[in-house]
C-alpha cells in the first residue's frame, strides 16, 4: 500500500506540471483564412511565409482547456517593415454569435525572429478560441505558444 501511494504521489509530481505547461506548435499547423490564399503561403522548415505581393491572413485554432484569460506568443519574422506580421486572438461563444477579441499587435522589430505577445485573449465557457494573423509579403510565421 505504501508503495502504491509513493508511486501515485510520484506520478502527480511528474504529470501535473506537464499538464499546466503551455502548448506549442509550428506555423504549418494553421491555415490561410481564405481558400484562395493557399497558393500564397509557402512552407520553410514548418514556418509559413507569404509569397504573394499583397497582405494575406492566416489563422490557427487554439486548443484551450477552460474559460478565462489566455496568453498567446507568436514567433514571426519580417526582414523590414514591408514584411510585417500582426496577430490578434479571439474567443467566441459556442453559438458563434459573440466574440471577445484582443488587440492586433505587430512585430516589435525586424531582421530577426521576434515574439509577438498577446495577453488580452479571453476564452468564454463552452466556446472556442483562435488566432488570426495578417502577413505582409515576405513576412513569416514560425510558431505559436499558448496557455491552455
Amino acid at each position: 500500500m505504501k508503495r502504491q501511494l509513493k508511486q501515485g504521489a510520484l506520478a502527480l509530481i511528474v504529470i501535473l506540471p506537464i499538464a499546466v505547461m503551455a502548448r506549442s506548435f509550428p506555423a504549418s499547423g494553421g491555415r490561410p483564412v481564405s481558400w484562395e490564399d493557399g497558393e500564397c503561403f509557402r512552407m520553410s522548415g514548418s514556418a509559413m511565409y507569404n509569397n504573394c505581393t499583397t497582405q494575406r491572413r492566416y489563422e490557427f485554432a487554439l486548443t484551450i482547456d477552460g474559460a478565462g484569460s489566455k496568453t498567446v506568443l507568436v514567433t514571426a519574422y519580417g526582414a523590414t517593415s514591408s514584411n510585417n506580421v500582426g496577430c490578434a486572438v479571439a474567443g467566441v461563444n459556442r453559438e458563434g454569435t459573440l466574440a471577445w477579441g484582443g488587440t492586433r499587435k505587430w512585430l516589435p522589430g525586424f531582421g530577426s525572429r521576434q515574439i509577438i505577445t498577446l495577453t488580452d485573449g479571453y476564452m468564454p465557457s463552452g466556446g472556442y478560441m483562435y488566432l488570426n494573423c495578417q502577413v505582409d509579403p515576405g513576412g513569416m510565421l514560425v510558431a505559436v505558444d499558448h496557455t491552455p
